[in-house]
């Protein structure tokens, strides 16, 4: 007998776009729509959920009518390093500053996986780095701290 989901990852992925989607929904729904010419504040998020929501639906009906791969088993110790990683940046940006913690962070996200280079991952960590300092504060302006504070 034939599994009558055949495409696994479509059909978790459907149900997490469908999932994001209500959430949008709900949330926009105290948000005034306005209309086509002036937008009201809940306007975007509730055609994005809309969209959201169209996605959703076409992956959960691709899942059962198409053949797809299974799901792999959830590795932990990435997902683990990868939350560790965000909450040492979130803790580190004030006492370290921008550069410094950012570049840190960036190096040690890249132990999460199982393959690590070296050269590549001072090649990003240098330029996300860079690329940030540039977009957040230079272009945007914002009030982050470059260098340690003494």
């Amino acid at each position: 007998m034939k599994p009558l989901i055949r495409a696994p990852r479509d059909f978790w992925s459907g149900l997490m776009f469908l999932s994001f989607a209500a959430l949008t929904l709900v949330t926009a729904s105290g948000y005034s729509m306005g209309r086509g010419g002036r937008m009201g504040p809940g306007y975007f998020p509730t055609m994005l959920g809309w969209l959201l929501a169209f996605l959703g639906l076409i992956l959960l009906i691709r899942s059962f009518a198409l053949t797809g791969e299974a799901i792999e088993r959830i590795k932990i110790r990435p997902l683990v390093a990868l939350i560790g990683c965000v909450l040492f940046f979130a803790v580190t940006i004030n006492p370290l500053g921008l550069l410094i913690s950012l570049t840190i962070t960036t190096f040690l996200s890249a132990f999460a996986g199982d393959e690590v280079r070296i050269g590549e991952t001072i090649a990003l960590s240098i330029g996300l780095t860079l690329l940030s300092l540039v977009i957040f504060v230079l272009i945007l302006g914002l009030p982050l701290p470059v260098w340690p504070s003494l």
